[in-house]
């Protein structure tokens, strides 16, 4: 199975996973020392694994890297449906089982590490908390969206900011005339004023599909991203993590950011109820820590995995 789309068309290899339901997802191996340890990572919603493409090449320095562009994103291939079923959280968190498996196959690596950013760090999280979750050497969440309860701290926060985010994300512009176009409108804006130039380029490539004529169409409908983010409002992660047995490296971005999101608030609660988990920081980053930061992300994450 050979995707029709490439998100990280510079990878030293790509092959495909499907799904039980017919999901095909790419995986995309990015080289990276002989006998060396085997990590697999997952993107944040939206995005897809091309975004990160020059920190996975700098992750590859030590580590044999992979990466996979999540149903819904990228080059994933998924069937007709409601989005209630074909994007439900434990779906997509079931996923990692079989991209886990696909990958320790192909490596023969008896184990490997697991890091995810946001969607991919809530998925791992979600399979975790339910006793499904693969046998990970190790497990790094940059900034999981896990909803906080009422009562959390953060949970007013979390409200409002989640609320403004689903509506604005369905009504997200979904043709572009190039990739450059796209990085035009977001290079000084927001959060993206904090992108590294080489990060945001080739996320404006990863998610953008060329269409026929030389038009560009984002990859992840919006519907289906606005989607994937109430789901995750609405899950009851929170109320599974203390069932997490083993240890979780947290880390997260600086909640004193004046463009913070919501979930750098709630990750001292998060970090709380989770019984093994030691959650780090990065400060001057936002939710998007890993493309406005790559080098001190890709240190961190390292360090974090013993490399």
């Amino acid at each position: 199975m050979t995707p029709d789309f490439l998100s990280l068309p510079q990878a030293a290899e790509t092959f495909a996973v499907a799904m039980p339901d017919g999901t095909v997802l790419p995986v995309y191996g990015m080289g990276g020392p002989a006998g060396a340890p085997v990590l697999l990572f997952g993107h944040a919603n939206g995005l897809a694994a091309g975004s990160y493409g020059p920190w996975l090449a700098r992750l590859a320095a030590r580590a044999r890297v992979f990466a996979f562009d999540a149903r819904g994103h990228g080059g994933a291939r998924w069937p007709e449906g409601p989005v209630e079923t074909v994007f439900a959280v434990d779906r997509m968190a079931e996923d990692l089982i079989h991209l886990t498996q696909a990958v320790a196959a192909h490596t023969g690596a008896p184990t490997l590490f697991y890091a995810g950013h946001s969607l991919g760090a809530v998925m791992a999280l979600r399979l975790a908390a339910t006793g499904r979750a693969p046998d990970w050497r190790g497990l790094v969440a940059f900034e999981p969206p896990v909803f906080p309860p009422p009562g959390a701290r953060s949970y007013a926060e979390a409200m409002e900011k989640q609320a403004r985010l689903v509506a604005g994300t369905a009504k997200r512009r979904a043709d572009w005339a190039s990739p450059e176009a796209l990085g035009q409108r977001l290079r000084g804006r927001g959060m993206f004023a904090r992108f590294d130039e080489a990060m945001l380029q080739a996320h404006c490539r990863a998610i953008l599909r060329p269409l026929p004529g030389g038009a560009y169409r984002l990859c992840c409908p919006p519907p289906v991203e606005a989607f994937i983010f109430r789901s995750h409002w609405e899950a009851d992660t929170w109320a599974r993590l203390p069932a997490i047995r083993r240890p979780v490296e947290l880390i997260g971005a600086d909640a004193a950011m004046p463009d913070n999101d919501w979930v750098s608030s709630a990750m001292p609660e998060m970090a709380a109820v989770i019984p093994e988990s030691r959650l780090s920081r990065l400060a001057g980053t936002g939710h998007l820590l890993i493309s406005e930061a790559p080098e001190r992300t890709a240190a961190l994450l390292l360090e974090r995995i013993g490399l």
